[in-house]
């Protein structure tokens, strides 16, 4: 770091390989701002679309689940139906066969009734009367068993069409949602690998983008360099810093950036700035030709800390 007046670190600020640096220096770091904020979007973007393939990859593999379960619905189902048309085949089977037992019942009762008819027209013996009555009650008890057994076979036969047709008509429904459900689950799966083809791309567009962020960095890091060994200054990142030839105590420092409130003075680019070298930037001036003595330097460093910028009020 070379010793410098101030005269001389001013005209360095105006001749034309200063003017080249600084021109590429604020080339490089918007490159580098930019790709960095490119980087960041893209970074984003990507963990995004890995976050949202792998969820439609988890909601295709729950879809394929329902569909699949609809599938076994329909399938015990038709079980089910197949089960409850065997039932129903066989209890119309025993309903035709019980209804020829009622109808022998009656016909029973009936020959029992025209007896009775014709007993009571002969004017018979009032036991044989009575014989004959209890006949035709039997008869009559008969055909009502027989009668109800029937009609109790026949609300079976009822129930279990009715519940036939009920469990058809619900297989068809549960087959057509299977299908539905499945095709829906289709679609995630492709919509999950489209997801996942998008962040891969994203992702080799983010690796890419990381690259020209280092290339971008390095520049900058480069030209810093550059200017240590073109300009004999000691680089920092928002300063260039040259010794003072007159006063060892001191340095002269150049902006690099414009900050208004990152140190105790609003920084303005290329503006030249004196700092004591044991504060450094902790403590900036506007550079001038002639130093402060220590005492004014050290009230002035105390003053700063104790009252803060100029118009602003520090509490005590």
């Amino acid at each position: 770091m070379k010793q410098r007046r101030l005269s001389e670190v001013r005209a360095l600020l105006s001749t034309p390989e200063f003017t080249e640096w600084w021109g590429q220096l604020n080339a490089s770091r918007v490159t580098l701002r930019d790709a960095a904020g490119r980087y960041e979007e893209l970074l984003a973007q990507t963990t995004l679309y890995e976050f949202r393939a792998e969820l439609t990859q988890k909601n295709a593999i729950d879809t394929l689940y329902r569909a699949g379960e609809h599938e076994d619905t329909a399938a015990n189902m038709l079980f089910e139906a197949t089960d409850l048309e065997n039932k129903s085949f066989k209890a119309v089977g025993e309903f035709e066969e019980q209804r020829f037992h009622a109808s022998e019942a009656w016909y029973r009762q009936g020959a029992a009734e025209k007896k009775l008819d014709e007993a009571r027209e002969k004017k018979l013996a009032e036991a044989e009367l009575k014989t004959i009555e209890r006949t035709v009650a039997a008869a009559h008890d008969e055909y009502e068993r027989e009668n109800n057994r029937k009609l109790r076979q026949w609300d079976e036969v009822e129930r279990l069409w009715a519940r036939s047709a009920e469990v058809s008509l619900l297989v068809a429904e549960e087959r057509a949602l299977g299908k539905k459900v499945r095709k829906e689950a289709e679609g995630l799966f492709a919509l999950a690998e489209e997801r996942k083809k998008r962040s891969k791309e994203l992702k080799a567009e983010t690796d890419g983008c990381a690259a020209q962020v280092e290339a971008a960095r390095a520049r900058v890091s480069a030209l810093l360099a550059m200017a240590r060994d073109k300009f004999g200054c000691a680089t920092g990142t928002d300063f260039l810093y040259f010794r003072q030839r007159d006063d060892q105590r001191l340095a002269y420092c150049i902006a690099l950036v414009e900050d208004r409130d990152g140190y105790n003075v609003e920084v303005k680019a290329l503006a030249v700035y004196q700092v004591d070298r044991t504060r450094g930037v902790a403590f900036l001036e506007p550079a001038r030709a002639q130093p402060p003595s220590v005492e004014e330097g050290d009230r002035r460093f105390e003053d700063y800390f104790l009252k803060g910028r100029k118009g602003e009020a520090r509490a005590t």
